[in-house]
């Protein structure tokens, strides 16, 4: 892993990292101005803050912060109505000059936050998303003098999907990086799992039960046989972290399992997650899209 970049700052990976396990060290802290928490404790405290909100408001602002992540301050204000304000997720995309890309900023195509920009060498700038650089969304581009319009970005990756520029200034505004890792990334793929299993024929999909105790519930029913799915979607970038937090957590006296699903392009590291958590039968874990085909093969009578 590149811990430092050119600037000689760290790299993403290790402030994801850092948040997600204890680092002590004060020498580090002090280049380094991240709350040192658990990011579990992180994650919950954000959590905290919005489920004081009536149910319908809470599902409005978890799909709002996973769809929107990114917007000029007009349309955030419209979409959030009057929720806006009261929660200090956004931050204004003119003060993250890591995704300043010649006076313009590009949206992931996986799921629409800034991707970083950076030197290349030889006048190339390479344009990446973080958590999506494994699944080929990068870019390339060289700025050309005298142009007005954003840079003309060059796909360099089999996700590299065309994608279109905005302002680096102005009143645009995107969530926080926290807000991002907990929140944006795990809440596209709950509606991700939620549109692949809507409308299926005795298939019942609820987001956020229970005062979201975990995030979708999945029943079948009637022409199928009974069955039930408690999902709870985790971003993390260190399984390990993931596991110990996962552990920490009391056992579950439910009768359906929780399963953890993380995002497919961490597959390869799967193993890891399910070998820490052998021993807990109230847990299962495996990726999104695995468990959308499985929901999929019990539709179809293939259990």
């Amino acid at each position: 892993m590149r811990l430092l970049d050119q600037d000689g700052l760290l790299c993403d990976a290790v402030e994801d990292l850092g948040r997600e396990h204890l680092v002590p060290q004060q020498a580090l802290m002090e280049y380094w101005p991240w709350a040192r928490l658990r990011a579990e404790q992180e994650e919950q405290q954000l959590y905290a803050e919005i489920r004081r909100l009536p149910p319908d408001d809470y599902a409005k602002v978890r799909e709002l912060l996973a769809s929107d992540p990114v917007a000029q301050q007009g349309v955030l204000w419209e979409k959030w109505d009057g929720l806006w304000g009261r929660f200090g997720f956004f931050e204004p995309v003119a003060s993250w000059p890591w995704c300043n890309a010649a006076g313009w900023c590009f949206p992931c195509p996986a799921c629409a936050w800034p991707m970083r920009a950076q030197p290349a060498g030889q006048g190339v700038f390479a344009v990446a998303c973080d958590a999506h650089l494994l699944e080929g969304v990068q870019y390339t581009y060289r700025p050309v003098r005298g142009s007005s319009g954003p840079p003309v970005l060059e796909g360099g990756g089999a996700s590299a999907g065309r994608v279109e520029g905005f302002p680096a200034a102005g009143d645009y505004f995107a969530v926080s990086r926290t807000m991002w890792r907990y929140m944006t990334l795990p809440g596209r793929m709950e509606f991700a799992i939620r549109d692949a299993l809507t409308g299926i024929a005795g298939l019942d999909v609820l987001m956020y039960p229970g005062s979201d105790r975990y995030d979708l519930r999945i029943t079948a029913a009637e022409p199928l046989v009974a069955k039930e799915w408690r999902v709870d979607a985790k971003a993390w970038r260190s399984f390990g972290a993931l596991a110990d937090a996962l552990l920490e957590r009391p056992v579950l006296a439910a009768p359906v399992p929780l399963t953890i699903v993380v995002p497919h392009r961490q597959r390869s590291d799967l193993p890891l997650l399910q070998a820490r958590l052998a021993g807990r039968r109230d847990l299962e874990v495996m990726t999104d899209k695995d468990f959308v085909a499985e929901v999929l093969r019990w539709c179809r009578g293939e259990w």
